[in-house]
């Protein structure tokens, strides 16, 4: 791509994680194995779909759940996490924000021609600032509760490779951390690819020393040599990884059911901390 229009971190320390939806406490994930694969796709496969993956069908524990965002304009995610959880699935919470590359939302994209043009245009390069990190820092919090995600659930700001990361889209990410960080409810986290990690890093560092001292950034990373399923998040090259991405746009069929995905291993299976 810029891969989904879709396209992909701040782990949450498992004991820190609030409140389960009952209102009690959230016991800690069994976390026996070193890697956790998972995948994400940019559209929901199904109910029926999602039944045939679940472990132990496939090696899979966790999927990526998108939000409707501003480069990912597609809702099929929505309204699914109850049943995910309810057969087994963990989660990496997807929020698609402005890119350094120009585009529209994914559902603008699957639009006719005429219908698309009547659609305001959301997803956009000249849309980076500082002041549009924090609108969308906000609109990811308040989707991420509307779909019923508890308090300490980390959301993951997709950020697209970059050739370079421009001052705008510094701007940008700067600002949707620090707004998820100021909202409160949830910890924000980055996807990236591997090249621009460690920028991001010291960056998103600098915004969590400042508003939360005691948490630790979570981060996604993207890149495709030496992966396998059996690796561990660290093997992509950096030591602050938690979920590597290694396999894109690779089609795999699991109790029947065939999908395209991307896959990633993490350090424990949800991601997001459910």
């Amino acid at each position: 791509m810029p891969r989904p229009i879709h396209s992909a971190l701040f782990a949450v320390p498992l004991f820190l994680a609030a409140c389960a939806d009952s209102g009690g406490p959230l016991a800690p994930l069994p976390d026996a194995r070193p890697a956790h694969p998972g995948f994400d796709t940019s559209l929901y496969p199904g109910d029926a779909a999602m039944r045939a993956w679940a472990a132990p069908s496939s090696p899979y524990e966790w999927v990526g759940y998108y939000l409707a965002a501003p480069c990912h304009g597609n809702t099929s995610w929505l309204g699914r996490r109850a049943f995910l959880g309810s057969i087994g699935w963990g989660t990496a919470v997807l929020y698609v924000g402005q890119q350094t590359w120009e585009g529209v939302a994914s559902a603008q994209l699957a639009a006719p021609v005429p219908a698309r043009a009547a659609q305001s245009v959301t997803c956009s390069r000249t849309m980076l600032s500082g002041a549009q990190g924090t609108i969308e820092g906000s609109d990811a919090a308040a989707k991420t509760a509307n779909e019923g995600f508890p308090a300490g659930t980390v959301i993951f700001l997709d950020i697209e490779y970059m050739t370079t990361i421009t001052a705008p889209m510094r701007d940008y990410y700067r600002s949707w951390v620090a707004q998820v960080l100021a909202d409160g409810r949830y910890l924000p986290g980055i996807y990236c690819h591997k090249s621009n990690a460690a920028a991001i890093h010291a960056d998103v560092m600098d915004e969590f020393l400042a508003r939360r001292p005691t948490a630790i950034p979570q981060f996604w990373i993207a890149g495709t040599s030496g992966f396998s399923l059996d690796r561990v998040p660290t093997d992509v090259g950096h030591p602050f990884a938690n979920v590597w991405q290694g396999k894109l746009d690779t089609s795999e069929t699991w109790n029947g059911v065939a999908l395209n995905i991307d896959a990633s291993v993490a350090d424990t299976r949800a991601p997001s901390g459910r």
